[in-house]
């Protein structure tokens, strides 16, 4: 998710910090810009951009095959991409969209890249989530069976990277692997650019909101997350502005993270662990 927005700032400062950054980006030539603009103040290595539409498992696999062929280890993944959608859609995995890019798209993209990210001296896992998100999780309903509303479907999906974060901080826990999530604060971004009918109106209701942050100050904390040493071995928590801040009580059922994980894994249709 580095075209645009926080994932774009993201990579731009990383870049201009002397990181070698690798962006993945859905549309080849808007991608392309985005590699073109961070090149322009990479101190470090030119920045690489692979092409794929995290809406696939397919291409997600062939995203992930093709980054473990390049690297032999990856320092920071970040887990910015994420989108929303006005109807109820399904991917060609049978998947429905927001269920499948905002929450299994990290799920197993993350899986598929770990032994890279365990290559790392200190690898970190970020992954970037809502201060709005659901307070609990209908197993029966995770793909709007019982109707689709898209904020409804959204909110749902950041309590699940939620869960996802702190399962895979339990899973990872002595391999010196850290996994946090962040909520970047609201954001002047693309976002919700591609809703149609009357929820096209949320999107621009929101633009007209003073509070909006620049994709600059909401990437701040991904920054911190990615490099700062105050973070150093700090796992398993959920940041805002640069700080480590309490979650609802469902993030901390292991139980509920337990089974999202084991769901997440069947519909991925292999063992990714």
């Amino acid at each position: 998710g580095a075209s645009s927005g926080i994932g774009l700032a993201t990579a731009r400062e990383l870049a201009h910090q002397g990181a070698a950054i690798v962006m993945v980006c859905r549309d080849q030539a808007r991608g392309e810009a985005a590699r073109q603009d961070v090149a322009a103040v990479a101190t470090g290595l030119p920045p690489a951009m692979f092409q794929a539409d995290l809406l696939s498992q397919r291409q997600i696999r062939r995203l992930a095959g093709a980054i473990n062929d390049a690297y032999p280890r990856i320092d920071v993944l970040v887990n910015n991409a994420g989108a929303v959608f006005a109807r109820r859609e399904l991917t060609a995995d049978g998947i429905e969209k927001t269920f499948a890019v905002n929450h299994l798209a990290p799920f197993l993209l993350t899986n598929l890249l770990l032994d890279r990210i365990r290559a790392a001296a200190a690898g970190r896992v970020i992954t970037v989530t809502s201060g709005t998100y659901s307070s609990a999780l209908d197993f029966d309903n995770l793909q709007s069976e019982k109707g689709h509303h898209f904020l409804g479907a959204y909110f749902r999906s950041k309590l699940e990277n939620v869960l996802f974060t702190f399962e895979l901080s339990r899973r990872l826990a002595g391999t010196g692997v850290t996994v946090n999530c962040f909520f970047p604060g609201p954001t002047r971004t693309r976002f919700g650019s591609g809703l149609n009918g009357w929820a096209a109106l949320f999107p621009l209701f929101m633009q007209y909101f003073p509070f909006l942050g620049s994709p600059e100050k909401g990437a701040q904390t991904a920054i911190y997350l990615a490099t700062s040493p105050e973070v150093a071995g700090i796992t398993g928590r959920f940041y805002y502005r640069c700080r480590d801040i309490q979650t609802k009580p469902v993030t901390h059922d292991v139980d509920i993270a337990r089974k999202l994980w084991s769901v997440s894994e069947a519909l991925c249709r292999s063992s990714v662990t």
